[in-house]
């Protein structure tokens, strides 16, 4: 079963996570009629093709947990994902192997996925401060914790021009799955709570805005 995780994390935001098995006619079959593909498909990588479809299949079956409204998902001149009802938050993330997908009807979230591997490790000195790599401690698997802790404050931030070094932070707190990112630009500042779990030799984190304020 390629769904592997469907959870609502409050009443208003669900997530969902896929495990990639399907040939890519099965997941063009498995969009509702709504979904309009097909010019995006092409722009697509061919080798990320499947990881893309099942990450808009996976988006449709959770947004019917939300409504009954045969909403179409979009994506804006930056890039980001959205339904024409603003009433919906959606944020999605892909690996070769897993696609994962946060929704809300009230809360602007952020997602994203990352398989553990040294990669993260050779390219640490391009996106942590010296800070962070103290909390890293070159392991394996907190590098690419904290690597996909900033992909999430990155999309929650959702206007680009982002250097992960200078404008994202991010450090421990005294919870267990719990980091504290920080998005600081010239003219905003504003801290965000990050969840995270390893699962399946990935990382996944996601951010729900409920209450932080700019400071």
């Amino acid at each position: 079963m390629p769904l592997l995780l469907s959870k609502f994390i409050n009443d208003n935001t669900i997530i969902g996570l896929w495990r990639l098995e399907e040939p890519l006619d099965d997941l063009l079959q498995a969009l509702p009629p709504q979904a309009s593909v097909d010019k995006r498909l092409a722009e697509v990588h061919p080798k990320r093709q499947r990881e893309w479809l099942a990450s808009r299949v996976l988006t449709y079956s959770l947004l019917e947990e939300l409504t009954p409204l045969p909403l179409q998902l979009l994506r804006n001149e930056l890039g980001k994902p959205y339904f024409s009802d603003s009433r919906f938050h959606v944020s999605i993330s892909h690996s070769p192997a897993m696609a994962a997908v946060i929704l809300s009807d009230t809360y602007e979230v952020g997602i994203d996925i990352e398989l553990i591997s040294p990669k993260a490790l050779r390219v640490q000195e391009k996106f942590l401060t010296d800070q962070e790599q103290t909390y890293t401690l070159a392991d394996e698997r907190e590098t690419c914790l904290y690597w996909s802790a900033k992909e999430t404050l990155y999309k929650m931030y959702s206007r680009k021009q982002l250097i992960f070094k200078e404008n994202l932070a991010v450090e421990p707190l005294d919870k267990a799955n719990l980091l504290q990112g920080r998005v600081q630009t010239e003219n905003f500042s504003k801290l965000y709570r990050i969840h995270h779990e390893t699962l399946y030799g990935h990382v996944l984190t996601y951010c729900i805005d409920q209450a932080l304020a700019k400071v």
